[in-house]
C-alpha cells in the first residue's frame, strides 16, 4: 500500500508541518525536528519528488540534482542535507529559508530599498559565480530561485533541476527547460548552454527586480544589465566575478 506525503509525515526524524510551495515536479514542505538534538537544523525544508513523476528518468534527475547540491557549500547556495527513499517516495532534505525573491518583492514591497537591492544582487551573484567555479552551469537562473529570509539578511541561489556539470554538456541541449523570459538567445537557437548563458539570465534578473518594484535602474547597474543580456554572448561579460566586479563600480549611483 501507498503511504501518501502530506502534512504529518516523518522522514528521518522530521515532521512535515506545511507545505511551502510546489511546482511541476516537486512538492516543498517546511518540517520541524521531532529530536530535541536535530540531525541537521530544529527546521528544514523538504522537497518531494511528485507521485506522477516518479518514472526512471525523473527520478534519476531529482537524485542527480540533490547529489550536486550536497557537494555545494556557500553562504550564497542553499544548503542541500541528503537525498532519501522512503515509502516508494524521493525526498530531499535542504536548508530552510522564508521564501522566493519574486513572492517577497510581490508580497511585502515595503521592506526593499535602493540600497539593499544592490546587496541582494550581489550576494546572489557570489553564489552563481561559486556554482560557475565549481563547474556547474545553473540553467534556471531567475527571482523565483533566489531564497531570501525576511530579514534579507540571508540570500541563497537554489533549484539545481536542471543544472549541468560544464564537461558533460551536449550539443543541442541549449533549450532544455528554463524559465520563460530569461532563457539566453543561444539556448533558445539550440545550441549548448555555457557560463555566459547563466550571465544572461542573472542580468535579466535584475532588470525584473527592478521592474517588479517600480525603482529606476541606476546608470551603472543598467550597464551591467545591458552587457549582461547582449544577444551575441560574445559581447556579454566574461564571467560572473567580471559582472561583479562592474556591479560594484555601479553601487556608486546607489549610494
Amino acid at each position: 500500500m501507498d503511504i501518501k506525503v502530506r502534512q504529518g509525515y516523518i522522514i528521518e526524524g522530521y515532521i512535515l508541518e506545511a507545505m511551502v510551495g510546489s511546482g511541476g515536479f516537486s512538492t516543498v514542505y517546511r518540517a520541524r525536528s521531532i529530536d530535541p538534538l536535530p540531525k541537521y537544523s530544529t527546521v528544514i525544508a523538504v522537497k518531494v519528488l511528485h507521485q506522477r513523476r516518479l518514472n526512471r528518468w525523473q527520478i534519476r534527475r531529482f537524485i542527480k540534482e540533490m547529489k550536486m547540491s550536497i557537494l555545494l557549500q556557500h553562504p550564497n547556495v542553499v544548503r542541500v542535507y541528503a537525498v532519501r527513499k522512503q515509502d516508494r517516495n524521493y525526498f530531499g532534505l535542504m536548508e530552510f529559508m522564508d521564501a522566493d525573491l519574486l513572492k517577497v518583492i510581490r508580497t511585502k514591497p515595503d521592506i526593499f530599498n535602493r540600497q539593499n537591492i544592490i546587496e541582494i544582487i550581489k550576494k546572489a551573484g557570489y553564489g552563481l559565480e561559486y556554482i560557475h567555479k565549481n563547474g556547474i552551469i545553473h540553467n534556471d537562473v531567475g527571482p523565483a530561485n533566489i531564497l531570501v529570509s525576511y530579514d534579507l539578511n540571508k540570500i541563497k541561489i537554489t533549484d539545481f533541476g536542471l543544472a549541468e556539470k560544464k564537461g558533460f554538456l551536449k550539443k543541442g541541449n541549449g533549450a532544455g527547460g528554463g524559465t520563460e523570459g530569461y532563457i539566453a538567445p543561444e539556448r533558445l537557437n539550440g545550441m549548448p548552454a555555457d557560463i555566459k548563458s547563466d550571465v544572461y539570465s542573472f542580468g535579466k534578473t535584475i532588470q525584473k527586480i527592478y521592474s517588479e518594484l517600480g525603482f529606476e535602474i541606476p546608470e551603472g547597474v543598467r550597464y551591467v544589465v545591458e552587457t549582461a543580456i547582449k544577444p551575441r554572448k560574445e559581447e556579454r561579460f566574461f564571467d560572473m566575478s567580471e559582472l561583479l566586479y562592474f556591479l560594484e563600480r555601479g553601487r556608486k549611483d546607489v549610494c
